[in-house]
């Protein structure tokens, strides 16, 4: 029976919402330690079959096809009787790209994109398009071959689309939800802060005052004013770790929660506070001058050159590990004698609270044209990556070639690792692990974080003690921010004038502009009410409880 939406609801409810936030975090939990069976012919029996080409979209795996098949492709390739045609995408325009080959019934037999784990109602709206113009195929309804696969996607039960039918295969962010905690981090010169005799920022204050210093007060004593104080890596991520310390709910731009209605947080008068202070961190010189114009690559030079003090980045190791590549290029000094993580402040309500997020960040699909063998070979693909051994040569390569399992289990780099890390050196000696390594899933898990010599090797000794130094430092002391995942996972209806792009350019203006910040910002949000922004917010809160009325007809 299909969902039954209210006059005006907008687009239809394709997703049925998970009843409450925490079964969905302790679903998630289930996913790890699971994964221990693989579907996949023999290989005997894979050389028997004749061969499918399947092409794959996904992120920069350009090198793919530039370079001739590596020995972890042919192993993939031949245990699945399949031959891998690599449709690169760049992540300035994949979005728009994925939306010309549909239109044009040209899409890859498999792509991954972002729609239904999107902050944005546009992104949702392309994934009910996709269905609707036949684009995408749903995945088969027993999925028992796959047991992996199959796992998960019962953790994953509330993103069934209308029809009962999965078309999206979540790629899951983080099995373990608390290191979702990872996701916003701050990174920062603790030599510098050594140098002008500052602590950690107990407070929004105390935190403008270091930044500003890290700007203004020669934080590097060479006695030239070329120094900046904070910046993001991802403009559109701006404050994801700083507001956690002023209105924590607001520092992903979705949507919460207030007085029984779900409105975007930015509409939120506790939103009010984030754009004064975003104003204070830019007129005392804090902020970066230039953060609305850089993009990701310059703020991490910035930082690893020498001129930026603090980034808004992640603290994953891998994540650490982008920064402390380009640090080495520029510097002399050691990375781990100079950088840092910076705990977070408490909230204004004493409580300090560290990040927390959807279980899985973008989506994989699978083409129409796609016929019935040549899914199951992606299947089985997908079912494997899954797996304990397919997560372990996206990791650590091929065994006894690039890592042998000793008797207690343990895992020994085979590898020289001692001039470059063993995650730039299985890169280079398998383009393709960029693919396998992310197309089932996408994030880590807590083996990832552990203070081990196969961690060191693979990030760098410093990046995995970062990593594990904010996970404990989070989990010990700080409380993960509460979402609605329920309504936050329902599809919204698509919008550019009350989209989180463009309330962002609204914030932008209000920080870098001349008036008063909390006058821009009200009158920027009158503008929007002006055009209809209560009316569409009470569309989206009339289809997501017409939706759950529904599920409970059903």
């Amino acid at each position: 029976m299909k969902h039954v939406l209210p006059p005006n609801a907008g687009r239809g409810s394709f997703l049925r919402p998970i009843k409450g936030s925490a079964l969905l975090l302790s679903a998630v939990l289930l996913l790890g330690g699971c994964a221990d069976q693989v579907s996949q012919p023999s290989s005997d029996a894979a050389s028997e079959q004749e061969t499918i080409e399947i092409s794959i979209g996904y992120w920069n795996i350009d090198r793919m096809a530039d370079v001739q098949k590596d020995a972890m492709r042919d192993y993939v390739e031949e245990r699945f009787a399949i031959s891998i045609s690599p449709v690169s995408v760049d992540w300035t325009n994949y979005k728009d790209y994925y939306q010309m080959l549909s239109a044009t019934n040209s899409l890859p037999d498999v792509f991954a994109t972002l729609t239904i784990s999107s902050n944005d109602a546009n992104d949702s709206a392309y994934y009910e398009n996709l269905i609707e113009s036949g684009s995408i195929q749903p995945l088969p309804d027993d999925l028992s071959a796959y047991p992996n696969l199959e796992r998960m996607m019962e953790q994953m039960e509330y993103t069934r689309y209308e029809d009962g039918h999965f078309y999206a295969i979540p790629r899951v962010s983080f099995i373990d939800p608390t290191l979702a905690c990872t996701d916003a981090a701050l990174i920062v010169r603790r030599d510098w802060m050594e140098n002008l005799g500052l602590d950690d920022p107990q407070n929004l204050d105390e935190f403008i005052e270091l930044i500003a210093a890290f700007a203004n007060d020669d934080p590097d004593g060479n006695g030239i004013d070329d120094t900046i104080g904070y910046n993001v890596n991802a403009q559109n991520a701006l404050g994801k770790w700083v507001m956690l310390g002023i209105a924590p709910e607001c520092n992903t731009y979705s949507w919460i929660e207030r007085d029984g209605l779900y409105i975007p947080s930015w509409y939120s008068e506790d939103f009010y506070d984030v754009v004064c202070a975003y104003r204070t961190m830019y007129e005392t010189g804090g902020l970066d001058p230039d953060f609305y114009i850089k993009n990701p690559n310059e703020v991490i030079e910035d930082f690893a050159s020498g001129r930026l003090g603090a980034i808004e980045f992640k603290s994953a190791p891998s994540s650490c590990q982008q920064i402390e590549e380009q640090w080495n290029l520029y510097n002399t000094e050691p990375f781990e004698e100079c950088v840092d993580i910076l705990p977070i402040f408490a909230a204004p309500d004493g409580t300090t609270y560290c990040n927390s997020s959807t279980p899985f960040w973008s989506e994989s699909f699978i083409s129409a044209d796609v016929d019935e063998e040549k899914m199951h070979r992606i299947l089985s693909l997908f079912d494997y990556l899954l797996s304990d051994e397919g997560n372990v040569m996206s990791k650590y390569g091929l065994e006894d070639v690039d890592y042998r399992v000793d008797k207690d289990g343990t895992y020994t780099c085979l590898l020289d690792t001692e001039n470059t890390s063993l995650l730039d050196l299985l890169e280079k000696k398998y383009p393709s692990i960029t693919l396998f390594g992310g197309l089932a899933t996408w994030g880590g898990s807590d083996t990832d974080f552990e203070l081990n010599e196969m961690n060191f090797a693979r990030y760098g000794k410093h990046c995995v003690v970062l990593g594990n130094k904010d996970v404990t430092w989070n989990r010990a002391n700080a409380t993960p921010v509460e979402r609605p995942y329920d309504f936050l996972i329902f599809p919204k209806e698509s919008s550019e004038l009350f989209s989180t792009a463009n309330a962002f350019s609204e914030f932008v203006k209000c920080i870098i502009g001349d008036g008063d910040p909390e006058t821009m910002w009200k009158e920027a949000i009158q503008n929007l009410k002006d055009q209809g922004l209560d009316n569409y917010i009470q569309r989206q809160n009339d289809a997501y409880l017409a939706s759950l009325g529904n599920d409970r007809e059903n």
